[in-house]
């Protein structure tokens, strides 16, 4: 039977997201300064039909395997920026005789920016939402065992491009085939039972055939619309920004992600809203594993056939320091999690920290910064581990 109030929501939200896509052939026409509000608003009404999709998905599909493909269809804002500057990265660096260029850099930059942001502030903003509405998190690590892995790897693979200031195609690879390995496994986990509510619980009340076509259909047309939107987004909110001097470097590595990196903190802040902790922590810490593993991977790839050669992405001193950094976000996050600790201060103070390298961005500083919270990451993981071995020692 129909009900006429889920459905005019959901059509409500499909027009958000198709004026977006509208607008893109018509943005010469439409004040520059109206563009980032409306294409906002369409990756809003896209991530929210993919969250009431995908949670009414899980009634079909394994839940591991719904959760990891959400990321995935969340992160395409960021594959396709990424993607553009890969290529314009590797044509540059073919044109002027393969010599580092500023095209290079805006690559990594990019990079960097996003895992950072995920891991420094998406991440500790989606915890905070769970312990304020009182949730409980005690079998973070247990749950996202597979996805910590990954995000491992990946933060290792930075560390290692940091210390060689290249990534070769083979660790490239690598990456990508760590990022398949992850699909293949989360589509082997056993579907958990979920209580549905609004939206979402009107689509699995509908006939299974009805129900799979519906998901398929506001899924599809959800990656269409990030996929389309995205880009120009970002390149009305860079418009802005040079209107205003701000650094063109400053806005690769932070407005443009945080634009394409709207919809997975989107997405899982309304998971966690919606009372739903497991699957709001597994939305973000998957696409960090996308992120770490298939995004990096694919900056090389790209790079490498732009340029047509077998060439390795290089990467400068101060691209070092920054993809130090990053590893360094991710690995207190682990060490955050492997301890269990979820307490405000602490994910209070990851916060802080990430508005501090906003604000002193001379190198230098983050040099000291990454090998500070890499030193206090590994002696927290060390110390927990431990704590963890006495106790099963004093058991036995």
């Amino acid at each position: 039977m129909l009900q006429y109030k889920p459905i005019s929501i959901i059509l409500i939200n499909i027009c958000l997201a198709s004026f977006g896509i509208v607008t893109t052939f018509y943005e010469s026409n439409i004040p520059i300064t109206v563009l980032p509000m409306i294409y906002g608003i369409a990756i809003f009404g896209a991530a929210i039909l993919i969250s009431w999709s995908a949670e009414s998905s899980e009634k079909d599909i394994s839940g591991s395997f719904v959760i990891a493909l959400i990321a995935l269809i969340a992160v395409l804002p960021e594959y396709s920026i990424e993607s553009i500057l890969a290529y314009t990265a590797g044509t540059s660096f073919k044109n002027n005789n393969f010599i580092y260029t500023d095209r290079v850099g805006y690559v990594s930059a990019n990079v960097t920016g996003a895992n950072r942001l995920l891991s420094g502030l998406g991440w500790p903003l989606i915890m905070l939402i769970n312990i304020y509405k009182k949730q409980k998190l005690t079998n973070v690590l247990k749950d996202n065992n597979l996805e910590i892995i990954i995000i491992s790897i990946g933060l290792a693979s930075m560390v290692l491009n940091s210390i060689l200031s290249f990534q070769s195609l083979f660790i490239s690879a690598i990456l990508i085939v760590c990022y398949m390995f992850y699909l293949y496994i989360s589509s082997k986990k056993e579907s958990y039972e979920s209580e549905f509510v609004g939206v979402s619980k009107y689509l699995t009340e509908l006939n299974k055939p009805t129900r799979i076509l519906i998901n398929i259909i506001l899924i599809a047309f959800s990656a269409l619309s990030i996929f389309m939107v995205s880009h120009p987004f970002v390149e009305s909110l860079i418009h802005i920004g040079e209107k205003l001097g701000i650094d063109e470097y400053y806005l690769i590595q932070w407005l443009a992600p945080l634009a394409s990196e709207s919809p997975e903190i989107l997405i899982a802040g309304l998971f966690a809203l919606k009372n739903k902790p497991i699957e709001a922590i597994a939305i973000i810490l998957s696409s960090q594993a996308n992120q770490m593993s298939l995004l990096i991977g694919s900056m090389g790839g790209i790079f490498a056939f732009a340029t047509n050669k077998f060439v390795s992405f290089p990467i400068n001193d101060t691209q070092s320091i920054e993809f130090l950094l990053t590893s360094g976000f991710a690995l207190i996050q682990i060490a955050i999690i492997t301890k269990g600790n979820f307490s405000k201060k602490i994910i209070i103070s990851l916060i802080l920290l990430f508005f501090t390298q906003l604000i002193f961005t001379n190198s230098d500083f983050k040099l000291y910064l990454s090998i500070l919270m890499l030193g206090l990451s590994c002696s927290l993981i060390a110390n927990t581990f431990i704590k963890k071995y006495s106790k099963s020692a004093k058991t036995v």
